[in-house]
């Protein structure tokens, strides 16, 4: 086996791997419920309330829930529509 197909193939693994672990990690975020504050989702995508709410409006982000949060299970699940 050549060194560029073995590193396909390692490479393949580690994405596979990912996935699993993003999956399983998705599962323990949605049975726990987890919620994200406005200013954690700020924090976490680096923007400002202004920027947040911009966003929200223009359909960019998912909404908040009806106590201003947002599940932290939807909020992962488009970062990953978003990549």
């Amino acid at each position: 086996m050549d060194k560029e197909h073995c590193s396909t193939d390692v490479e393949h693994e580690i994405l596979r791997r990912l996935a699993r672990i993003e999956f399983t990690l998705l599962q323990i975020v949605r049975m726990r419920g987890l919620r994200l504050t406005r200013a954690e989702m700020c924090e976490r995508l680096g923007v400002t309330s202004h920027t947040i709410t911009f966003r929200v409006r223009r359909g960019e982000l998912p909404r908040p829930g009806a106590d201003g949060k947002w599940l932290l299970s939807e909020v992962i699940e488009w970062e990953g529509r978003c990549d």
